[in-house]
C-alpha cells in the first residue's frame, strides 16, 4: 500500500468519463510506488457544512481513520489539503480522535466520552451517526492507479457510489503551478466535471 505524501498538497479532481486519449497520456508515465489497480473501500462522513474529508478506509487487511483537512479551494476547484501519516489512525482509536473528526466536520457529538475511552470501527461509526446535525455516511468502492511525473502524480480511479459508478482523474503536487500546468497539458475536456470526493458523495450517495 502506498504511503501518504507528507505535508500540504494541491489537488485537482474530476469525475465523469476519462477519454481514451487522456487516459493513454496519463498511463504513459511510470506507476507511482507500485500503486496499480489498488482496490479498497472508503466510508465518507459527509458534513452539511463543509467539504472536509473524513473517512474510514479499508485497504487489504487494514482498516483506519483518515483525516485529510481541506484548507483552500480556488475557482478552478484546485484544492489545498494536508495529507500526512500523522492523520491516519488504526483502530481502536481514542475518543480524542472522535472529537477531532467531529470538530473538522463542524458537528456536535451526542454524548461526551472520557479521553481514555477507545473505540473500534463499529463504535466510531455509531458515534458519528449520532452527531448533530446528522452526517451522511457514504460508502465508495475504489480501484485506483497512480502515475508519477516530475513534481507530482496523476490518479486514475473507478469509483462506485451507491447511485453511480464513475471514472475519476486527479492531479497532485506540492506546487499549485504544477497542477495548473498539468491541467492545461492534459486538456481533459468536458466529459468530466471538477469536484472532490465529498461533493461526489453528496451527488451520488
Amino acid at each position: 500500500m502506498k504511503q501518504p505524501t507528507e505535508g500540504e498538497l494541491w489537488e485537482w479532481r474530476a469525475f465523469g468519463r476519462v477519454s481514451d486519449s487522456v487516459a493513454a497520456a496519463v498511463r504513459a508515465f511510470p506507476i507511482r510506488m507500485g500503486m496499480d489497480n489498488l482496490r479498497g473501500e472508503d466510508l465518507y462522513f459527509v458534513s452539511p457544512f463543509n467539504d472536509q474529508n473524513v473517512k474510514l478506509r479499508k485497504a487489504g487487511a487494514r482498516s483506519f481513520l483518515k483525516l485529510k483537512p481541506l484548507f483552500e479551494k480556488d475557482a478552478r476547484s484546485i484544492e489545498l489539503y494536508s495529507d500526512t501519516a500523522t492523520l491516519e489512525f488504526n483502530f481502536p482509536v481514542s475518543a480524542d480522535r472522535l472529537l477531532e473528526a467531529a470538530g473538522l466536520l463542524g458537528v456536535t457529538l451526542s454524548d461526551t466520552r472520557d479521553a481514555a475511552t477507545v473505540l473500534d470501527s463499529d463504535e466510531f461509526i455509531q458515534a458519528m451517526r449520532a452527531c448533530a446535525p446528522p452526517l451522511a455516511l457514504v460508502r465508495v468502492l475504489k480501484k485506483r492507479s497512480q502515475f508519477e511525473f516530475p513534481g507530482g502524480w496523476f490518479e486514475l480511479a473507478d469509483a462506485t457510489f451507491p447511485r453511480r459508478q464513475v471514472e475519476s482523474l486527479s492531479i497532485h503536487s506540492p506546487e499549485k503551478s504544477v497542477v495548473e500546468d498539468m491541467i492545461e497539458r492534459l486538456n481533459p475536456g468536458n466529459e468530466i466535471e471538477p469536484m472532490n470526493y465529498v461533493e461526489a458523495c453528496r451527488r451520488w450517495g
